[in-house]
């Protein structure tokens, strides 16, 4: 069985599966209308996830170089509880 990825952690080509096979299996009373529509969904889903990606890079940088779980939550909007439970989780220990 294949592990299921967060949708964050999908990538432009996992995306593009998922919608084309969707496409290929839907039933004759789903038709789109409007495809300009659905194409600016699926990019500003790449953007958030790429958003993401730098988000959790930047605050690793911060939390490495020596600022507080609270400084960073603060600067993202969110608690210092926050922060660490998002990203604590992706240091290397």
């Amino acid at each position: 069985m294949k592990a299921k990825k967060h949708p964050r952690d999908l990538s432009d080509a996992d995306v593009e599966a998922i919608v084309s096979a969707f496409d290929d299996n839907a039933d004759a009373a789903y038709s789109v209308t409007d495809s300009a529509t659905l194409a600016e969904l699926r990019a500003a889903a790449s953007a958030r996830r790429e958003a993401e990606g730098r988000i959790e890079d930047a605050a690793l940088a911060a939390h490495s170089a020596g600022l507080s779980w609270g400084v960073i939550g603060a600067q993202l909007g969110m608690t210092r509880q926050g922060a660490r439970q998002r990203f604590e989780r992706l240091i290397d220990h």
